[in-house]
C-alpha cells in the first residue's frame, strides 16, 4: 500500500494529465459525432424536398415540416404525387379522373356520386378557372392546401376567393394511395357495445373531420315500451365525449330531432350524432356517454310532475 501511493505522489502530474486528456478527447468525439448526426438529419430531408417537388405539375411543396410539431416528417413522395394529381385533374376538368381518386370512406360520407363532388366540391373551387396551389404538412398525414386564384390566366392577383383545405392521405385496401378531401379525416371502425336495462346501444364507427367527429350507432330496444334516448331541449344531456383529462365535447343537440331519438318497442335502428370534437393531435377520447335515456318514454309522458320520474337509464362506452 506504501508503495502504491509513493508511486502515485511520484507520477500524480503525469496521471492526471493523462485523464483529462482522455476525457476532453472522449467530449470532442461526442461532440462532432452530435454535429454529424444533426446535419445529416436536416440536410437528407432537404434532399427529399426537393426531388418531391421536381416532380410536381400543379402543387407546390412549402416545407417537409409538420406545422403543428414544427419537426422534420418523413413524406411519402407517391402520396403527394396523388395530391398532385388530383388538383391536376381539377384544373383541366377531368373530374371522372379526380373522383377516382377519392378513398370510398369519402365518397361514401360526402360524394355519393360525381355529380354531388361537382356540385360540392369542385365548382366552389375550381369553377372559375385553374388554382395554383401550396401545401403543408399539418401532422402525420393530413396536410394545409390552399386553392389560390392563378394570377398568370385570370391576369389578377386577388387573394379574395383563395380557399383552405384539409387532405389526408390514405391506402386502400389495394395498398393504393387515395385521399380524403373536404376537412374530412378518415374512418374508425369501433364495434363496442353496452347496454342499460332492454336497451343496447352499439357504437359501430367514427368519422373524424378537422372541425368534429360523427359516430354512428346501432340502437336496438329488447322492451315492448318505447325508449327515448335523450331530450334533445336538454343538450347538456343528450350525449358526449370525455377525454383523459374529463373535458367534454357535447353532441350536437340542433342536428337532432324527437323521432330521430326515439325507438319504439323491439326495434332496432341506425343513428348518426355529430361531436363538437375538433381534430387535436394530442386528444385522446376515453369514453361516450348517454347519460338521461327515457327508458319508458310513456310512463314518462303520463307523469303530471316530470321531476318524480326517475326510470333513467346510463350507457357508457369505453373507447
Amino acid at each position: 500500500m506504501y508503495n502504491l501511493i509513493s508511486w502515485y505522489n511520484q507520477n500524480r502530474k503525469r496521471i492526471w494529465i493523462t485523464i483529462l486528456t482522455a476525457v476532453g478527447i472522449f467530449f470532442i468525439v461526442w461532440r462532432l459525432m452530435y454535429i454529424w448526426n444533426d446535419n445529416r438529419q436536416t440536410t437528407i430531408p432537404q434532399a427529399t424536398q426537393e426531388d418531391i417537388s421536381n416532380n410536381l405539375n400543379s402543387i407546390s411543396l412549402s416545407s417537409q415540416k409538420s406545422a403543428i410539431t414544427g419537426q422534420n416528417i418523413n413524406i411519402s413522395k407517391e402520396g403527394i404525387n396523388t395530391i398532385d394529381n388530383f388538383v391536376s385533374y381539377c384544373n383541366s376538368r377531368n373530374l371522372e379522373q379526380a373522383y377516382n381518386l377519392l378513398a370510398i370512406e369519402c365518397k361514401e360520407e360526402m360524394f355519393q356520386n360525381i355529380n354531388r363532388f361537382q356540385e360540392i366540391y369542385y365548382k366552389p373551387i375550381f369553377a372559375n378557372g385553374k388554382r395554383t396551389t401550396k401545401i403543408e404538412n399539418w401532422y402525420g398525414d393530413i396536410y394545409i392546401v390552399d386553392y389560390n386564384e392563378d394570377a398568370l390566366s385570370t391576369g389578377v392577383y386577388s387573394t379574395e376567393s383563395n380557399i383552405r383545405d384539409y387532405i389526408t392521405i390514405v391506402k386502400d385496401s389495394d395498398n393504393n394511395y387515395k385521399l380524403n378531401i373536404n376537412k374530412y379525416i378518415g374512418r374508425t371502425e369501433l364495434n363496442k357495445t353496452a347496454q342499460t336495462g332492454n336497451l343496447q346501444i352499439k357504437v359501430l364507427r367514427k368519422d373524424a373531420y378537422m372541425d368534429y367527429e360523427k359516430y354512428t350507432f346501432e340502437m336496438k330496444n329488447e322492451s315492448n315500451r318505447e325508449i327515448l334516448i335523450a331530450d334533445i331541449y336538454d343538450d347538456e344531456n343528450v350525449s358526449y365525449l370525455v377525454d383523459k383529462n374529463d373535458l367534454k365535447y357535447h353532441a350536437a343537440a340542433t342536428e337532432l330531432s324527437k323521432e330521430k331519438l326515439t325507438i319504439i318497442g323491439q326495434q332496432t335502428k341506425n343513428l348518426q350524432i355529430k361531436y363538437y370534437n375538433p381534430f387535436s393531435s394530442t386528444k385522446v377520447i376515453n369514453n361516450l356517454i348517454f347519460p338521461k335515456i327515457y327508458l319508458n318514454y310513456a310512463s314518462y309522458q303520463a307523469y303530471q310532475n316530470k321531476n318524480n320520474y326517475n326510470n333513467y337509464g346510463i350507457i357508457n362506452i369505453d373507447l
